[in-house]
């Protein structure tokens, strides 16, 4: 009863927003993505998807609630064409959208191959949604056989209209929320640039994820407080050692106090990125996490490409609504999360690769004007603060040449969509990164 009461305290104070749908025309998509792609090989991109409505009489009746879903795009990584069981590797100028579905049994999650296809189905920028386009995409999901090796629970097909197969209506009932997400949810997006080998233990976990139902006898099940999407999402960012992990299966009073959500996990990451000085040497140094994934992968929060962007859903739309919520899972007028993404919708380094890259390049010229040298600090820190500090002033070189190269390529008008050197990532000839236990 307890359990119950404080969900529907929750769902009270979020549905006090809920009466103004948000305005996902607001920042808008990045722009420069060509010239991001060509500085940042690897990164992930959390996005909190709306709520879909859809019209009726156009199939499968797929509406939800105001906490909308939650998927990640994951640049770097493939999915293993060899395989109808989604496995990724990783892989450099492509990747692959992330879905977790209650439909599914015997998979956590299913890949969808390249960003056109997971977010926008086969419709070009600017065209709206038709029966006709709606009908090519799901033949198009099929023809790719998105789902051809994941079965899906008896509820989630019962109700496919008479002689029409169980694999298609898979299509159907998918569509809008695994793929094609643009046809019926707008959404709102959190970018993380990171390095390869981070990508490579983010792999390794959704693989891990996925093996433990591939071929049984254990089945996947979920429920929004102890395990849904975005428990995947977190922990897959977690693995890559972006923030701590998020229990799975928590005792349900714990897990009612404390579940991840949509929306409240962009702010989350954008939080995450933008909590420590960047120039704080000793803060850096005392944070567990922080100081392992530098010494680790010569990675950093503090680093330029972090961004955040909007999508609205297609229009015109002649099959799902476009008046749609996404809430907050907070109080409306005292929490951080509302407070939090305002300022982050209102500062143009979120949304705009020059600002963000001029923002950077004060930041770190403020850091390398207030360096000490490296005794002062030793005087004053642990014996393993050498190693620490190296490495810090070691990625601050290579985070300067990387902002003066994209700020080049922008001055000079470059579509870095051409094949050109990887500017992120560990460099050629740089030391290995230390690792520590």
């Amino acid at each position: 009863m307890h359990v119950r009461r404080q969900s529907c305290l929750i769902l009270a104070l979020a549905l006090l927003e809920g009466c103004v749908p948000p305005d996902f025309n607001r920042p808008g998509p990045l722009r420069d993505t060509a010239v991001y792609d060509a500085l940042f090989s690897d990164w992930a991109e959390l996005c909190a998807v709306s709520q879909i409505s859809k019209k009726p009489g156009n199939g499968a009746d797929t509406s939800g609630g105001p906490g909308g879903h939650a998927v990640m795009y994951l640049q770097g990584a493939c999915l293993d064409t060899r395989s109808p069981y989604p496995v990724l590797h990783a892989c450099r100028e492509d990747g692959t959208g992330i879905s977790m579905n209650a439909h599914f049994v015997n998979a956590n999650w299913v890949g969808i191959p390249g960003r056109a296809l997971f977010y926008d189905g086969i419709l070009r920028p600017g065209e709206g949604l038709t029966p006709a386009a709606y009908q090519a995409t799901k033949a198009e999901g099929q023809r790719r056989g998105l789902y051809s090796a994941i079965a899906f629970r008896d509820w989630a097909v019962r109700d496919r209209p008479t002689g029409t197969p169980r694999e298609d209506w898979k299509y159907e009932v998918s569509i809008g929320t695994d793929y094609a997400v643009s046809y019926a949810r707008a959404r709102y997006c959190a970018r993380v640039p990171m390095t390869q080998p981070q990508m490579q233990r983010v792999i390794d976990f959704l693989n891990s994820r996925n093996a433990l139902y591939r071929h049984g006898p254990r089945t996947f099940e979920t429920n929004v407080l102890q395990d849904n999407c975005n428990h995947l999402t977190h922990n897959a960012l977690a693995a890559a050692g972006i923030w701590r992990d998020w229990p799975v299966d928590q005792f349900i009073l714990a897990a009612a106090f404390s579940f991840p959500v949509p929306k409240n996990e962009v702010v989350n990451l954008l939080d995450r990125m933008a909590r420590h000085d960047p120039g704080d040497l000793r803060a850096l140094y005392r944070d567990p996490l922080t100081r392992r994934t530098l010494l680790r992968d010569g990675w950093l929060p503090g680093e330029p490409g972090v961004t955040l962007d909007s999508n609205p859903v297609r229009a015109p739309n002649a099959l799902y609504n476009r008046n749609l919520s996404l809430i907050f899972y907070d109080d409306p007028v005292l929490g951080h999360y509302h407070k939090a993404f305002r300022t982050y919708l209102d500062q143009p380094r979120y949304h705009d690769l020059r600002a963000n890259l001029l923002w950077y390049r004060a930041l770190y010229r403020r850091i390398e004007g207030e360096k000490k040298p490296r005794k002062w600090w030793l005087a004053r820190e642990p014996a393993d603060f050498a190693a620490f500090y190296d490495a810090y002033y070691a990625w601050l070189d290579r985070e300067q040449a990387l902002v003066e190269a994209g700020l080049t390529r922008l001055d000079a008008g470059h579509d870095a969509s051409a094949s050109s050197p990887t500017l992120s990532g560990t460099p050629q000839g740089a030391p290995a990164p230390v690792r520590v236990p």
